[in-house]
């Protein structure tokens, strides 16, 4: 079976549409639907129905899908191996990213690798918590920029130590401690990300054994921060994410001490292709 359908067949329905995966492989609106018709013919089924929205799978189509992406992810393996055999480094990885990794840790791999290896492509896409691990077990991520994972079928490399820091407004009433006691926290209202994005702030409270009162939820640690700036409460955030957004806040250690574990997310580390394990070796030697 040609893998370039299953290419166009994944793609569309990754981006709902016939359309943009167009875009995204560089094909013709007219070309795909051939290719799709002569796909659905060779199956015997159809794969794609339209929608208001664009185009979704087929029932059939949905149980496809593992196997297909299975068959993706050997031919690229296959293609990074040979090309490693060659002395070369080339081929596409997909990264899943918390905001913080994408400003921080994201432009130095790819510098590397465009000065030394211009034919490697990263395709880089920020996502929560849940989405990235989601994104490594069906296959659509080859790694991920994350915090530990805790139990999970997925394989972890931790990388360095973050400190989670307690944010208020400039002149705030805890600005008098050096090291804010955890449990004292309890009755002030928080500014916090979603739980399925990003669960290291609601494990401060988890340790601290109460449940924070939120006022405001939000997926962007940059909203976060801009929303306690303007008093209306507090938040538990990443040193490294706090770093890249100054302004009118103060910032405190918290007592006890938090962090969360940033590392390198992969479904399985022991089998990883070449261009994966390139990225992984240059950040282990790299990010500190």
């Amino acid at each position: 079976m040609n893998t370039q359908k299953i290419r166009i067949l994944l793609t569309a329905i990754d981006k709902g549409s016939l359309t943009k995966a167009g875009q995204t492989l560089g094909y013709t609106q007219s070309y795909l639907t051939q290719t799709m018709k002569a796909f659905e013919d060779e199956v015997g089924f159809p794969l794609l129905v339209k929608t208001n929205r664009g185009v979704e799978p087929t029932q059939e189509a949905r149980m496809l899908i593992p196997a297909m992406r299975r068959i993706i992810r050997s031919e690229e393996q296959f293609e990074q191996e040979l090309a490693d055999l060659h002395g070369l480094r080339k081929g596409t990885i997909r990264i899943g990213t918390f905001v913080s990794t994408s400003v921080y840790w994201v432009p130095q791999v790819v510098e590397y690798f465009q000065n030394n290896y211009p034919e490697v492509v990263f395709q880089i896409e920020e996502l929560g918590h849940d989405e990235m691990i989601e994104g490594l077990v069906n296959g659509t991520l080859d790694m991920t920029l994350m915090s530990g994972p805790g139990p999970s079928s997925i394989d972890f490399i931790p990388i360095l130590e973050d400190p989670m820091l307690l944010v208020m407004p400039s002149g705030h009433e805890l600005c008098r401690y050096d090291y804010v006691p955890a449990g004292i926290l309890k009755g002030y209202p928080f500014i916090m990300t979603y739980k399925t994005y990003d669960k290291d702030p609601h494990k401060v409270f988890e340790d601290a054994g109460f449940v924070p009162e939120v006022r405001y939820y939000s997926r962007d640690d940059f909203a976060v921060l801009s929303m306690v700036q303007r008093g209306l409460g507090l938040a538990i955030l990443p040193e490294l994410t706090i770093n890249e957004f100054p302004g009118d806040y103060e910032t405190r250690m918290l007592d006890p001490e938090a962090y969360r574990t940033l590392g390198i997310g992969i479904r399985s580390a022991e089998y990883a292709g070449p261009l994966a394990r390139s990225v992984i070796k240059f950040i282990r030697e790299n990010i500190k």
